[in-house]
């Protein structure tokens, strides 16, 4: 599999995540009109370009980890999930920090860790599939 073909993957998946999140929310939100204090929950150019980031790191992990070829006789979705909860891991100790250091409190903390797991499994399945297709 080609690398630049995950990269590129894996940053359109981290976007596009990230602006169906936000979708998702605004409805969410429009339904059930619940502020949380001292948040704006637009997506921020920087923060969406840090999902965008944070895809093509997991295209490239994916790359590197040979498109988790440890795993035998499975689909290609049960790889996806597999590397996603894998990767989901490693946004939970800066999650917790910031829920013990800046006093986010469950809402916003629940918001953030929506977002990254939103990335890390679109990302990941689309990765994944990609893999499944050019292998």
């Amino acid at each position: 599999m080609e690398l630049s073909y995950l990269l590129f993957t894996g940053s359109l998946s981290g976007l596009v995540s990230i602006l169906g999140h936000s979708v998702i929310w605004s409805l969410f939100g429009a339904l059930r009109p619940h502020r949380i204090s001292g948040y704006d929950p637009q997506v921020q150019i920087a923060e969406a370009f840090l999902h965008m980031l944070c895809g093509v790191v997991l295209g490239f992990l994916f790359w590197l980890s040979w498109g988790l070829a440890a795993i035998v006789d499975v689909t290609w979705w049960l790889r996806g999930l597999a590397f996603a909860g894998l990767a989901a891991l490693l946004t939970l100790p800066p999650l917790v920090n910031a829920l013990l250091t800046r006093h986010w409190g469950g809402a916003l903390t629940a918001l953030f860790a929506s977002r990254w797991a939103t990335t890390c499994l679109v990302a990941s399945l689309s990765c994944a599939w990609g893999w499944e297709r050019g292998a």
